[in-house]
């Protein structure tokens, strides 16, 4: 290899020296000389030639950075996310029915009453009048909500102000107003990570590649302040494992 290195600087040696010969001959206008000079130019352009090292050096790929593996997802994991799947449903079937309709579970343990199997109730508010409605569920999936009509009451029986002038029918009561009701935080939450997971997994991998510890998702690109805890924790189930809350948002540390 190295007699080979060798040929080919000898030959480029030639080359050079051939061709300051080449155009000293033409400025003292010695033609026969120049013609046999650029002869030998030719042959050792060849020979140069046939020396090139023939071997193409392999181009090193840039590295890619990917995201860190993510561990396959356990039971617990598993019943939470059928747990959010399931809440959606709810919202998405009564919305379908009352545009304003707001739920709440009937019972904030609801979630183990579905895992046992258990009849589930939620309550309702601006429902077109319904203020409880049963939850169908079969095999972790949400078939329908029925409601239940609340039942009226009719204590006293309305006299007749014919036969009793000094009667007078009783005023019918009141309509009740809506209470309000609380929001569905945990719904908030996982309808928002859902939808911006993939977009929070590149901008990450940009800020580890920039060098940073940590990335900041800023707060007018999150939902409203009160579901933030609630975001932080179904980021922490998405392999964000570092989330937790701050002033200007949510803050995102990367491991070291």
């Amino acid at each position: 290899m190295n007699e080979k290195n060798n040929q080919r600087h000898w030959a480029y040696e030639a080359l050079v020296i051939l061709g300051q010969l080449a155009l000293l001959t033409y400025i003292t206008r010695l033609w026969p000389i120049l013609l046999l000079i650029i002869l030998g130019i030719f042959i050792a352009a060849l020979r140069l030639l046939f020396l090139a090292s023939k071997k193409v050096e392999p181009i090193k790929p840039m590295p890619v950075l990917l995201p860190p593996p993510s561990k396959p997802p356990n039971a617990a994991d598993v019943q939470t996310m059928a747990y959010m799947i399931i809440q959606q449903r709810i919202s998405q079937i009564l919305l379908s029915r009352f545009p304003d309709a707001r739920w709440i579970w009937e019972n904030p343990r609801a979630q183990e009453d579905i895992l046992a199997g258990n009849p589930v109730y939620v309550l309702l508010n601006k429902a077109g009048g319904y203020r409880r409605g049963q939850v169908i569920i079969r095999q972790l999936q949400v078939i329908d909500v029925v409601f239940e009509e609340e039942k009226t009451k009719t204590d006293q029986p309305v006299r007749d102000p014919a036969n009793n002038p000094d009667s007078m029918p009783p005023t019918p009561p009141a309509e009740e107003e809506d209470e309000p009701m609380p929001e569905n935080f945990g719904l908030i939450a996982f309808s928002w990570v859902e939808a911006h997971v993939m977009e929070l997994n590149d901008l990450c991998n940009e800020a580890i590649a920039e060098g940073l510890s940590e990335y900041l998702i800023p707060a007018d690109e999150l939902p409203v302040s009160e579901s933030w805890e609630e975001v932080c924790k179904v980021l922490i189930r998405n392999d964000f494992h570092s989330a937790q809350c701050c002033d200007e948002g949510i803050i995102i540390e990367f491991e070291q």
